[in-house]
C-alpha cells in the first residue's frame, strides 16, 4: 500500500467517524441531553482536525506523483536535455529540478541519469520495474 492511499483510508475513517459523531450530537440535542452532545461533539472535532489533514497530504501526494510523472514524459519525449530546460518547463530552479528528476528515478517514473555535462539522459524503456502510474 503506497502512502497516499494510506493517508486517503486514514481521511475516510476519521471523516467518516466525524461525521457519525455529528450525528450523535444532533440527536442529544433533539432528546435535550446536554452530556452527550458536549461528548458527542468533542468527539466529531477530535476526529474531523485530523481527517482533513490527511485529506489535504494525500491531495498533495497526489499532485507530487502527478508533478513526477509529468518530468518523467518530458524526460522521455526530449531525451537528452538540459536541467535549465526543465526548470523552465516547471517554473522551478535549476536545483530544483534536479531534485526533481532525481526522485523520479528513484521512485520509478523515470530510468536514466546526469552525463558528465550535466545533461540528463532519459532511457526511452519506461519506468522501472514497480513504477507507479499516477
Amino acid at each position: 500500500m503506497n502512502r497516499r492511499t494510506l493517508y486517503e483510508v486514514l481521511a475516510t475513517v476519521s471523516l467518516a467517524v466525524a461525521v457519525v459523531a455529528g450525528i450523535l450530537a444532533g440527536a442529544g440535542a433533539v432528546l435535550q441531553q446536554v452530556i452527550s452532545v458536549a461528548a458527542a461533539t468533542l468527539c466529531a472535532f477530535v476526529f474531523l482536525v485530523p481527517g482533513l489533514y490527511f485529506l489535504a497530504y494525500a491531495r498533495r501526494l497526489r499532485s507530487r506523483d502527478l508533478a513526477l510523472a509529468h518530468a518523467a514524459a518530458y524526460a522521455i519525449t526530449r531525451g537528452t536535455f538540459e536541467v535549465s530546460d526543465l526548470a523552465a518547463e516547471l517554473s522551478v530552479s535549476g536545483e530544483v529540478a534536479t531534485r526533481i528528476l532525481r526522485t523520479a528515478v528513484r521512485e520509478g517514473h523515470l530510468r536514466g541519469g546526469f552525463d558528465e555535462r550535466g545533461r540528463f539522459v532519459a532511457e526511452p524503456n519506461g519506468p522501472a520495474p514497480g513504477g507507479r502510474t499516477p
